[in-house]
């Protein structure tokens, strides 16, 4: 599709969109009458039949090419929905509409929608932070490569030389780790003498060289000399080693964009294109107030960055970095047979349950114990597991992992295998991405985790069909991102509800961010499913909430999903409603997921292996929905202290889920390797399970997987 042909699509697709009967309760919804409803889109398919909309609008070429894009995105099944629907709204609250439009429906209802589409007008989201604007220019520099090519290695000096700065990471164990080396003193500021007989420390899960030269950066030992006073802030958790302390590190959702820096690091730029968490990056590019903004992350985010830019008029610098070690793809799979599996390996899989069943056979075909990292698992567990990988004498020789293991982990991984090259998306199984195949993939070989002249990482697949798709994938070259993700924030959600009716619930002012904004074409909202889902059930528990308490609550991380967690949510929200208060003890006595612990414990107190052998994993779920739910009270807490003020316990009963879930994962490897066969069927071609059988291993082949 050309501009030029926009027109005419839109043309032969308004009528029929016009009649769905979802857009016509979505507008009632919205506001417009009934009996108005018909008149007003009727006068709008006419206007796209004439092709008049695009020139009354004067839409311009970036927001053609962008509807263009968005047409040719076959992950976007709501697009035209969404741009017609949008397209709508800014046509009847466009000016040069008025005269024809008022003859046909009533100035009332031109009015408020014309009202509740300038509420949600999201065409300028740089203005959004004018404190970042109309301070002096910043300096903007991107450190961009492939994974294990030491791209955070400049940027992290330059923060330790900082006098004010911060880090923000996308995961609490990464935010942690900064914490801790910039308090030891381990990472090298800029501008001072470095050591040539330190030892240099490999463990890093941060993508840094610990060495410039011959010269170490990172030290395994920290020097005094270097040592910073950081605090640590994150949404779960808080540490104050100083309140002077001129440095932070926190998770990107956490950084301030009120205080004035001198360096700000932001890890992982890429995930501004995540459609879940990327508004906390476009905040971050947009709005953090610093002298000296380092953005370390993939090539493909320069391109968008430098639109981003454009309309800050700050200054930006590329810097390009290649992989320190070779990374090449396997001219043969494994061929389905798990007996060529070596010590080292890491399996990636794309399901919870494809992992254990695959843990299960490797186990009880090698006698090798498997480690496993999953997202679901807590981080805390996920980096006890990797430690039993990493460490080549604790028997746990083969890693079993989701695509958890690309980001936050310190694994020393010498040959990824892919289990399968598709990922059930939550709707339908769909190919790996490029850049997830990329970032797994790149995990194979990271540089001093096998020796500085190591040959690199390997990479290969368990089917052969697959492996030529994992080869071109990773020729590939970067794709360039094309849109930025935007959170709603509470005052735009409370602008869009006063222009709504006054019975309009939270969910509907969302849905307004989806269909009615006018985004700039380089932006898009976040993904609001999940959090509509969550509003429903604040709405249906207790719909006199404040705005401000019912926009918090949607905002705590909860995998609304997650059936027990959801229940939990819904007794807290009960009891907060009823109470002002949510006693947690009260709260977990009454839910179902303390049982599951309790009796993991009593195992544990009778080291009662075999009973765990009789068990299937359920208990290992409800233990990690458990945490869940704790996680979200403790993020609840820094927000609203006096009402969730449980915060002990919630670590203490936390730290014991946490032991609980390590003690059960490493029983269950006991138990498979226990039940090895001596004469096994390497050869997988299905992942069996209790009560069901999957399919895996190549593209259209795949059953619906859950999601891992």
């Amino acid at each position: 599709m050309s501009p030029d042909d926009v027109a005419k699509y839109l043309a032969r697709c308004g009528k029929p969109w016009s009649k769905l009967p979802h857009v016509l309760q979505r507008f009632k919804r919205f506001g417009i009458p009934p009996n108005v409803l018909k008149p007003a889109l009727s006068a709008f398919t006419t206007a796209l039949k004439q092709e008049t909309v695009l020139s009354t609008i004067d839409m311009d070429d970036a927001r053609l090419q962008r509807f263009i894009y968005d047409m040719e995105d076959s992950s976007n099944s709501d697009a035209l929905d969404i741009w017609f629907s949008r397209l709508f709204y800014e046509w009847v609250a466009h000016p040069q509409t008025f005269s024809s439009l008022s003859k046909v429906i009533p100035v009332s209802t031109i009015t408020s929608m014309a009202e509740l589409f300038r509420s949600a007008d999201m065409s300028d989201p740089s203005s959004t932070y004018p404190i970042s604007r109309a301070t002096p220019r910043r300096k903007v520099i991107m450190h961009v490569g492939p994974t294990n090519s030491g791209k955070t290695h400049n940027a992290l000096r330059a923060l330790a030389a900082a006098r004010v700065g911060c880090y923000a990471g996308p995961l609490r164990l990464l935010a942690h780790e900064i914490f801790e080396r910039l308090n030891k003193g381990q990472i090298a500021p800029l501008g001072v003498d470095l050591d040539a007989d330190a030892e240099p420390d490999t463990e890093s899960t941060v993508d840094m060289d610990p060495t410039e030269g011959e010269k170490v950066v990172m030290r395994k030992e920290g020097n005094p000399a270097w040592a910073r006073a950081c605090n640590l802030v994150t949404g779960e958790e808080q540490k104050v080693v100083d309140v002077q302390a001129g440095l932070v590190s926190c998770t990107v959702e956490m950084i301030s964009t009120m205080v004035r820096h001198d360096v700000v690091v932001v890890d992982e730029i890429q995930l501004l294109s995540d459609p879940d968490r990327g508004g906390a990056w476009t905040t971050a590019v947009l709005g953090v107030n610093a002298r000296e903004l380092h953005l370390c992350g993939e090539e493909a985010a320069v391109p968008l960055v430098e639109a981003m830019l454009r309309d800050t008029g700050d200054e930006l610098v590329v810097n390009r970095y290649e992989r320190l070690t070779p990374l090449k793809v396997a001219e043969t799979s494994l061929e389905g047979d798990l007996s060529k599996v070596k010590k080292g390996d890491c399996i990636v899989s794309f399901s919870r349950s494809g992992i254990f069943a695959l843990k299960k056979q490797v186990e009880q075909a090698s006698g090798r114990k498997c480690a496993v990292a999953y997202g679901r698992l807590p981080p805390e567990i996920r980096s006890e597991q990797a430690s039993l990988f990493n460490d080549p004498n604790s028997g746990y020789d083969i890693l079993i992992g989701s695509d958890a293991i690309g980001m936050g982990l310190n694994l020393k991984i010498k040959r990824i295998i892919f289990e399968a090259v598709t990922k059930y998306d939550g709707r339908r199984e769909r190919p790996l991405s490029i850049p997830q195949f990329k970032q797994i993939a790149g995990r194979a070989g990271r540089y001093g985790l096998h020796g500085f002249d190591d040959e690199g990482g390997i990479c290969t697949t368990l089917y052969e069909p697959d492996l030529p798709v994992l080869d071109d994938a990773l020729a590939v070259p970067p794709v360039p991102l094309r849109k930025a993700y935007i959170t709603g924030n509470i005052n735009l959600h409370s602008d869009i509800l006063q222009a709504l009716p006054s019975d309009a619930s939270l969910s509907t002012g969302m849905l307004v961010c989806k269909y009615v904004s006018k985004m700039h074409p380089s932006y898009e909202f976040e993904d609001v499913t999940t959090k509509i889902i969550a509003t429903d059930y604040i709405d249906n528990i207790a719909s006199d909430l404040t705005l401000e308490d019912r926009v918090l609550l949607v905002q705590a991380p909860v995998p609304w999903r997650d059936g027990a967690v959801a229940r939990f949510m819904s007794a807290l929200i009960k009891m907060y409603h009823e109470k002002l208060r949510v006693d947690l003890r009260e709260l977990v006595k009454s839910s179902e997921l303390l049982a599951d612990l309790e009796g993991v414990q009593k195992m544990m107190a009778k080291d009662d292996k075999a009973r765990v052998r009789s068990h299937k994993t359920d208990a290992l779920t409800m233990m990690e929905s458990l945490h869940k739910g704790l996680i979200a009270y403790l993020w609840l807490s820094f927000r609203n202290p006096i009402s969730f003020s449980d915060r002990e316990y919630a670590i203490e009963l936390k730290e014991q889920a946490e032991k609980a879930m390590e003690w059960y994962l490493n029983v269950l490897s006991d138990k498979f390797v226990a039940q090895r066969v001596t004469k096994p069927d390497s050869k997988v071609r299905r992942v069996e399970e209790v009560g069901r059988v999957e399919k895996v291993g190549r593209i259209g082949k795949v059953e619906k997987l859950e999601k891992a």
